[in-house]
């Protein structure tokens, strides 16, 4: 099977590639502390991920101003971005191996409500680049996923492709998108959905049988 440039493999990252929730939590926590600000938990970062980042400083946040509030979230962001470059976070397992599967037979992306340079981190850290055609982050152009979507499968004249993410707001932005959705069961938010991935192994089979 050659590879087919027409078909897109758009995927989320956390949740569904990796979980960077203690590695972020421990950069954040560095800024937090500077301004005197109570830390956040394991579980405060799970709750919000996949969320765009202006969203995730609205609850994170919610008693300082708006103005603020997003200029603390930028700050976190560019701390964190560094952090990662420098740390990682926790890689699933056969990622790897998924990705050099996927990028052998279909475009492969990597498509997040992260922000700018968030996915190059990851990529660079573990080295997967020579896997991923294409990134696009919510702090790009400030623009929501379903619209990320649209643009990468537009730039790069896809006529198909499928999204795979592990939370409802992956499963709302496909939809809005008009693309098929599969579902990483295995990640940081199950909901009731098939097609369903239970670990990432699962992953190639699920997009074989709804590209082909």
């Amino acid at each position: 099977m050659m590879k087919d440039k027409k078909k897109g493999v758009l995927l989320d990252l956390d949740g569904t590639l990796w979980d960077s929730s203690k590695a972020v939590v421990k950069a954040w926590n560095e800024i937090l502390e500077k301004y005197g600000l109570e830390p956040l938990s394991d579980e405060d970062m799970k709750r919000v991920m996949g969320l765009s980042m202006n969203r995730i400083a609205d609850i994170l946040f919610p008693n300082l101003e708006p103005e603020k509030r997003y200029a603390l979230m930028r700050e976190c962001e560019l701390h964190e971005n560094e952090y990662i470059r420098r740390h990682g976070g926790v890689l699933f397992e056969g990622v790897p191996a998924l990705l050099a599967r996927l990028s052998k037979h279909y475009f492969t992306a990597i498509i997040s409500n992260c922000q700018k340079g968030y996915i190059e981190a990851f990529i660079q850290y573990y080295g997967l680049g020579k896997y991923i055609d294409a990134t696009r982050a919510y702090g790009d152009l400030q623009k929501e996923k379903d619209e990320n979507i649209q643009d990468v499968m537009k730039e790069n004249d896809l006529g198909s492709a499928v999204y795979v993410g592990d939370i409802y707001n992956d499963y709302v932005c496909a939809q809005k998108a008009d693309v098929p959705f599969i579902l990483a069961a295995y990640g940081f938010g199950p909901f009731d959905h098939e097609p369903r991935a239970e670990s990432v192994e699962e992953v190639f089979a699920i997009v074989q049988e709804v590209l082909e």
